[in-house]
């Protein structure tokens, strides 16, 4: 068990007047306007230092940019990758992300708009495994039944817990881990969610019917500059429950798109019956893909309809109230009119 650093929580007020200068900049609409009681938000990052971007969707495949930064990282190597956002049943909206690459934490902050935010903190959640090398791509998801958050992430333990790798081109020997808590105060764990057998980083845990889906990167060949199928893809696994164990893992989910490999940043979304999974692809010609699958066993790739912001890199996906997006755009847009 360990325990997160003590500080008191800050609402820091929002200025008219202030002038936001980042990479994030966008185009923000007059307003959300009607139709669905909640919208998509996407969270997401294009410098590590430069802060939290946020875009909107109605439908999952037009995205719309909410000018920015709405975090700079105070904490930590004061990066802010791969930002991961989920709302608890109180309202409030938790926030995770990278801190650096070499770091035994992650850093949190929290939120009710997206406006005010809490004191940012760091969880030292690798700090009792004195060989870990990272704590990358942390994400949260809120159990309803045992009334607790799951926090994963995958780090590097270089203590001879696991093999080495078996490739010549894989360097770390990543696996996903996870812990708990109530209040993101006092913590358990860590522990071991997912080993398939080689490295493995970025997983994201998604209710199915009557199952548990655990989506992550291959993370083998990670050193190679040649093609693998099947290496650097998005697999997934299953399992009956959130905490494991989950089974063998899928052949490649992603690699049928415009870019055949290095596909990692896995973010999982299930509407109208179909489940979409969405993905960085980070080597040459950049871009934000997703397939979608209605049986889990064919996947589409429908990355060349979706619209994404320019830039936008490794995030989340979430539901939240459309008066919350209306509101910060509205804010936004009062800022940019005293420039």
């Amino acid at each position: 068990m360990f325990r997160g650093l003590p500080g008191k929580r800050v609402l820091l007020p929002v200025v008219c007047g202030m002038l936001f200068v980042c990479g994030c900049a966008g185009t923000n609409r007059a307003s959300v306007g009607g139709g669905k009681d909640k919208v998509y938000v996407f969270s997401s990052f294009r410098g590590e230092r430069g802060g939290l971007c946020l875009a909107w969707s109605e439908d999952l495949y037009n995205w719309h940019e909410i000018d920015g930064p709405h975090l700079k990282p105070e904490v930590g190597d004061k990066v802010m990758r791969d930002p991961f956002i989920m709302m608890g049943p109180d309202g409030v909206i938790h926030m995770v992300w990278t801190t650096g690459w070499r770091r035994r934490d992650i850093g949190y902050a929290s939120t009710r708009d997206f406006i005010h935010w809490s004191e940012q903190e760091l969880i030292p959640v690798m700090a009792s495994r004195v060989k870990a090398k990272n704590c990358w791509a942390p994400k949260i998801f809120y159990d309803d039944v045992k009334e607790q958050w799951q926090i994963v992430w995958s780090t590097w333990v270089d203590d001879g817990t696991f093999p080495a790798p078996e490739l010549p081109n894989t360097s770390k020997q990543h696996r996903i881990w996870y812990a708990t808590t109530k209040d993101f105060k006092d913590f358990v764990g860590p522990r071991l969610l997912y080993d398939p057998g080689y490295s493995c980083i970025d997983a994201y845990v998604l209710k199915g019917d009557g199952e548990w889906l655990l989506f992550f990167k291959d993370e083998r060949d990670n050193d190679s500059k040649v093609f693998a199928f099947g290496h650097q893809n998005i697999r997934m696994a299953r399992g009956k429950s959130r905490y494991g164990p989950f089974g063998r893992p899928s052949e490649p989910i992603t690699g049928k798109g415009p870019g055949k490999w290095h596909n990692e940043g896995a973010c999982a979304v299930k509407k109208d019956g179909e489940y979409y999974v969405f993905y960085d692809h980070h080597n040459s010609n950049t871009y934000y893909g997703a397939v979608k699958s209605k049986d889990m066993k064919h996947w589409e790739d429908v990355s060349e309809q979706m619209h994404f912001p320019k830039g936008f890199k490794h995030g989340s996906i979430i539901l939240v109230p459309r008066a919350i997006v209306n509101r910060l755009v509205a804010v936004k847009e009062v800022q940019n009119a005293v420039k």
